[in-house]
């Protein structure tokens, strides 16, 4: 009986000392990683590049000269955004070629406007037009793609605000062009992953003779492409529109499938447009209207994570992420309702009331993911990565946030046959195929379908921030959808938390887009594993995205000091004066 008892209590005694053991490792593991968010939540960890008079954040380091060359010789902050966009042209053309679309939020002369250069559908275009195409007619071939408006934005962008003669700022972009550049590895990945969807044009102007890829390190040259930018340079645009250009744009397109005309490409026009504004933090932001979904989903989020007071829970946090991703599904909720304006009435005063604010907060618990029901159940539709953001601001506050695109890598895939110019397949950003789903499953209403002429929704979200008067931040991002969500969270780093300006472009983000229900974290950037269980515990279902968002950002300090940052998810640069 003694034996048993003494084998009892020495039962008993490992047992306690083991239960000890496992509360200790759950206390270290714990210590450990709030070391983790405690060191990711530090505002002196990063050094963003500084200047005083001008800087630029964008993707490719030849812009970033080019822009800082042309700020030198007296140019302002429009004459730098459109050299930076000509050279990325020639550099970067599977998402900033001439082919393709984009939006501008433009501080100059104290007043901030928003440039709409987004593609638009062509005449013979309608609803259904889709229908009795291929699957993915919207995405590959001549059908898919739209009028292109990057060429059109950036001369009126310039004739408005433009400070040096137009034809001063061609001067690096028609060199890269014609003398060649260095492809760096993310080109070369990026071309070969086109190589299947190319029309013969793409596999002629972007591999070797005999259809051998570039290695990264060797030069391109692209003479035919070089001839359309001194096309422009000497007569604006109009070459582009309704000359030689244009034509070569139509007839390769038809060649594809696509129904482009002439009469198409001399009626594109950009609309100038007045900003949404919000205020946040103290701060005044200026956002993008319709037929960009990113300044109504931001403004909501942003109304969710003041009124919720996330800023107070620990950074990084299983907690604060949970919170951060219930309101970015329930501000994701409403984007089902938005469309071009000049075809749809968006319910923008309904989405952010403060009723169906509050509703949406009601709608969030604290200690475990909601599911609720959309607001329309139905016509689900894609939208892609391949996008570029461009920010520029000078020490006077004006500043150029500008997010540009061709849609998919190398949009269409169809390129120009006499000249090489990449063209976009923005037409899949439409509600194509009413009622069924796609890869990223965003939910959009009748107000995204196709028409003549009509521009389809974006998520593109270039972004100003506004302190006492003067612009103090230019923000954006390429990404998709997750541009909007990515743009959020740099917002609530920088403008909530205080964060230096490169780790809040650093930090880990999550993503939720209301459907599906999940939510996305990055696989290379992930926040810490002890975060990631507390998710789980939230009862979040969790999936693993490689490609995420990458903000570009110019900040104006109190100091009077500029300093800018890019992500480092992939290629980047800064610079300037």
């Amino acid at each position: 009986m003694t034996c048993l008892t003494s084998l009892i209590g020495i039962n008993i005694f490992f047992k306690t000392i083991q239960k000890l053991v496992i509360t200790m490792s759950k206390y270290l593991f714990v210590i450990v990683n709030v070391l983790f968010l405690l060191t990711l939540s530090s505002t002196v960890q990063a050094v963003p590049f500084e200047g005083s008079k001008l800087l630029i954040s964008c993707q490719s380091p030849y812009a970033v000269q080019a822009g800082k060359k042309i700020a030198a010789r007296g140019g302002n902050v429009v004459d730098v955004a459109v050299t930076v966009a000509l050279v990325e042209a020639v550099t970067s053309p599977y998402f900033a070629g001439l082919g393709g679309g984009g939006f501008a939020l433009i501080r100059a002369k104290d007043k901030t406007e928003v440039l709409d250069f987004r593609e638009t559908a062509p005449s013979a275009t309608h609803p259904n037009f889709y229908l009795k195409l291929g699957k993915k007619a919207s995405q590959v071939g001549g059908a898919a793609v739209g009028i292109p408006g990057i060429p059109a934005g950036l001369w009126e962008m310039h004739k408005k605000h433009g400070k040096l003669h137009w034809s001063r700022l061609f001067e690096d972009a028609i060199k890269y062009a014609n003398k060649g550049f260095e492809v760096s590895g993310e080109w070369v990945n990026r071309t070969k992953k086109s190589e299947k969807k190319f029309n013969a044009a793409g596999k002629k102007y972007f591999f070797k003779k005999g259809g051998k890829p570039y290695k990264p390190g060797e030069t391109l040259k692209q003479k035919e492409l070089g001839k359309v930018l001194k096309e422009m340079r000497n007569r604006n645009v109009v070459p582009f529109y309704r000359g030689v250009v244009a034509r070569d744009i139509v007839e390769s397109v038809k060649k594809a499938g696509g129904v482009i005309t002439m009469d198409d490409m001399k009626s594109y026009k950009v609309r100038w447009l007045e900003p949404m504004t919000t205020q946040y933090k103290g701060h005044k932001l200026y956002l993008m209207p319709p037929p960009s979904s990113g300044g109504i989903v931001i403004t909501s989020a942003l109304k969710m994570l003041e009124k919720m007071k996330v800023d107070k829970m620990t950074p990084f946090s299983g907690k604060e992420l949970h919170h951060i991703g219930e309101i970015l599904s329930r501000s994701f909720r409403g984007r089902a309702l938005l469309g071009d304006p000049k075809f749809h009435s968006n319910p923008t005063d309904f989405l952010l009331s403060d009723k169906y604010i509050t509703k949406m907060i009601k709608s969030i618990d604290d200690d475990e993911t909601e599911k609720i029901k959309p607001l329309l159940d139905k016509d689900i539709v894609n939208e892609s990565n391949e996008t570029t953001h461009i920010s520029v601001m000078d020490k006077d506050g004006n500043a150029v946030s500008m997010t540009i695109t061709l849609n998919g890598n190398y949009g269409s895939g169809v390129v120009s046959e006499k000249y090489g110019v990449a063209l976009n397949n923005e037409m899949d950003d439409f509600t194509t195929r009413p009622g069924q789903a796609n890869m990223f499953g965003l939910i959009q209403g009748k107000g995204n379908y196709v028409q003549p002429g009509k521009r389809p929704l974006s998520s593109m979200s270039p972004t100003l921030v506004e302190k006492n008067g003067k612009i103090i931040l230019a923000i954006g991002s390429p990404g998709g959808p997750k541009i909007i969500s990515s743009v959020i969270q740099g917002l609530y780093r920088i403008l909530a938390k205080d964060m230096d300006l490169d780790r809040a472009l650093q930090a880990p983000r999550v993503h939720h887009q209301f459907l599906p229900h999940k939510l996305f974290i990055e696989k290379n950037f992930k926040p810490s594993s002890y975060a990631i269980e507390e998710l789980k515990d939230f009862d979040h279902i969790i999936e693993e995205h490689k490609w995420w968002a990458r903000l570009y950002a110019v900040r104006l300090r109190s100091d009077g000091i500029l300093e800018a940052a890019y992500d480092s998810r992939g290629e980047g640069a800064v610079g300037g004066l």
